[in-house]
């Protein structure tokens, strides 16, 4: 296993992995996303020249999945959104790809993330990789990453 860029080939699992169930009842829009809506995005993204990036964890091949850092211009800072296939969860690789993707983002920016108070993965995943909860709401976490950024 090893974290590579997006290619636009990925669209497809990645939309596979973001409309997953589980994936969808810890997401802030829930709505399943239609293919076509979602390869539209994805490219405008991803392969426009925009200033976001995404990773995947690659396995045999095939995403088994995506790290995204989305420009927030407002707040002048990266978000992200980290999802593993649910066939490969609870090994550690949202971990993996999470530090891995960090290690191969370069900017001066701040890296934020959000994440439900009850999605007790991603908040152990987000501690565990030096973010620190700046506030938080009766839902939410807020992290910002506190590792350095070359």
């Amino acid at each position: 296993m090893f974290v590579r860029k997006v290619k636009k080939e990925d669209s497809k699992k990645i939309l596979e992995i973001r409309n997953h169930p589980i994936a969808r009842q810890y997401s802030n829009n829930q709505e399943e996303i239609p293919f076509e809506q979602h390869d539209a995005w994805f490219n405008k993204k991803y392969f426009s020249g925009a200033e976001n990036y995404c990773f995947v964890l690659e396995n045999n091949y095939e995403a088994v999945g995506y790290c995204r850092f989305d420009l927030d211009q407002e707040n002048d800072c990266y978000v992200i959104s980290i999802a593993i296939d649910v066939n490969c969860r609870a090994n550690g690789l949202g971990s993996l790809l999470l530090s891995e993707s960090l290690k191969n983002i370069i900017t001066d920016k701040k890296i934020t993330a959000e994440t439900l108070k009850d999605n007790i993965p991603s908040v152990k995943l987000f501690r565990k990789n030096n973010f620190e909860v700046y506030k938080e709401d009766d839902k939410n976490y807020y992290f910002k990453y506190s590792g350095l950024i070359i």
